[in-house]
């Protein structure tokens, strides 16, 4: 394939120095292809250059690429490569009378390149560092807490314990006994004790009586 690329580059850099050095040799638009000989002894205009022609020798046979010689250019209504000055244009190849094949010239054919690889180098990604954990003591604080008793709920507060109830005898109004001592007070004794003491019941004592008329006061002399 590059061999056949090469040969059409080659040919159409002649073809254009062609051109350049012989002004009468025109721009085709049309060319035989396939070249098959459509009878022997026969020579065809190589219509993309002018400075070369091909070769039949026998029907039926492809034709044969001859180049002319030097500064020559083929003329295919005399069958011969003329100079310059002795050359006129082919006949176009629709106008030809013998059975051939015609199919347009392309009007630039560019080489085809051998293609190229290009390296992709990936772009590279930076690591990514894993995010540090970071821990954070805070200091111990006292935090008082206000409780607000929500409305329709109960809350009960305790009570400190108290002292069981102490009995206190008061004897007398003018003794104050201390809160939180407890005075032991004797029963009464019992008249059937046999222990009790009779108190001692003192003697009635007759009133004096004064029998003297009362006397009248007598009153102040001024």
């Amino acid at each position: 394939m590059k061999a056949v690329i090469f040969v059409l580059t080659a040919l159409l850099a002649v073809a254009g120095k062609a051109h350049a050095q012989c002004s009468k040799v025109p721009q085709y638009s049309e060319k035989i292809d396939p070249v098959i000989c459509p009878v022997g002894n026969i020579k065809l205009a190589n219509y993309e250059n002018a400075a070369s022609y091909y070769e039949c020798v026998k029907a039926g046979a492809n034709g044969t690429l001859t180049s002319c010689p030097t500064d020559t250019y083929f003329n295919y209504a005399t069958q011969q490569c003329r100079t310059c000055a002795n050359y006129f244009p082919s006949t176009q190849c629709s106008s030809l009378t013998i059975n051939v094949t015609c199919v347009p010239i392309a009007t630039t054919v560019a080489p085809t390149a051998a293609p190229t690889t290009i390296s992709t180098i990936a772009p590279t990604v930076a690591p990514t560092s894993a995010p540090t954990e970071t821990t954070v003591t805070s200091a111990p604080s006292t935090t008082v807490t206000s409780t607000t008793e929500a409305p329709g709920e109960s809350t009960t507060v305790p009570v400190p314990p108290t002292d069981a109830p102490t009995s206190t005898t008061t004897v007398s109004d003018d003794i104050i006994t201390p809160a939180g001592t407890t005075i032991s007070v004797p029963q009464p004794p019992s008249p059937n004790d046999s222990n009790v003491p009779t108190p001692v019941t003192p003697a009635p004592t007759a009133p004096v009586i004064n029998d003297t008329p009362p006397t009248a006061a007598v009153a102040d002399t001024v």
